[in-house]
């Protein structure tokens, strides 16, 4: 990983290719790094690249309205956080921030593809194979696509800025990845309407996923502070390999149980007593 991070950043044109071959989360990884240590603009002639085949793909015919906004709007908001998180150091900004344009894309997706949930019914459909009835009884509106994709979308830009922020520290701040991630603690007014906003989206009807959206980054700062109680009882790693096991498994039930624990660190500073 070091040694692809170096190249990243040997020059813009590697830096380019990178996001331009659209490896998952490698490429936008490398356009959170660009973005991070190189600022805006770089930044932003990166993604201009990155997203220049996405658009010829899709002029082109061989790419699908939705999988264009998907992209593009991925792209978007990895560089968008990136931006953020070096404005501001706080990852809990840089999280939201995430998370808002990640759903804004999403939405904007499903506006000028016709609906997502009618999308993939179409390419389910085009497929074969009886996925199309499949996904019909798992969404069964489409706020809950919606949401899904908004959910979705949320962990897999966060990962990629994780991963460009880790390059970053190795690169140039080794530890500073890990110190930043074990003091992320979100503001208590966010967490609050966070847990609010996730009970609401329980309880209403197609409205479950947008709640886990509107949750995410207390969610990020539940592990985090996980990670935090791990290092510092010197617990190993068996822990966080179970709880992103368990996340894995049962990621709703295990959201809601990270998301109290965001909102008591947030109101009684758990890290802060550890330390008197």
């Amino acid at each position: 990983m070091r040694a692809l991070a170096e190249f990243i950043m040997r020059g813009r044109v590697r830096a380019v290719l990178i996001t331009m071959v659209g490896i998952p989360l490698i490429s936008p990884a490398a356009l959170a790094l660009v973005s991070l240590r190189r600022g805006g603009s770089d930044g932003l002639m990166v993604l201009a690249w990155a997203l220049l085949p996405v658009i010829a793909a899709s002029l082109g015919g061989y790419m699908s309205p939705l999988m264009t906004g998907l992209a593009a709007s991925h792209f978007a908001a990895v560089f968008c956080g990136a931006m953020l998180l070096r404005g501001t150091r706080s990852w809990g900004a840089a999280l939201v921030g995430v998370t808002a344009v990640a759903a804004v894309g999403i939405l904007l997706t499903a506006h000028f593809s016709g609906g997502l949930l009618q999308s993939l019914l179409e390419a389910a459909e085009a497929s074969g194979g009886g996925q199309a009835e499949q996904l019909r009884q798992v969404f069964g509106s489409e706020p809950l696509a919606t949401g899904y994709l908004s959910w979705v979308s949320a962990i897999t830009v966060t990962l990629a800025l994780v991963l460009g922020r880790w390059w970053q520290a190795l690169l140039y701040n080794p530890g500073g990845f890990r110190q930043e991630f074990h003091q992320l603690r979100m503001p208590l007014p966010l967490a609050a309407a966070g847990m609010l906003l996730w009970v609401f989206g329980l309880v209403s009807e197609g409205l479950v996923f947008w709640g886990a959206v509107v949750a995410f980054p207390m969610v990020v700062a539940g592990i985090g502070l996980i990670h935090w109680l791990v290092a510092r009882r010197g617990w190993g790693r068996g822990p966080l390999v179970a709880l992103y096991v368990m996340l894995v498994i049962a990621a709703l039930p295990l959201a809601g149980f990270l998301c109290g624990l965001a909102l008591i660190d947030s109101w009684i500073d758990i890290r802060g007593r550890a330390a008197k």
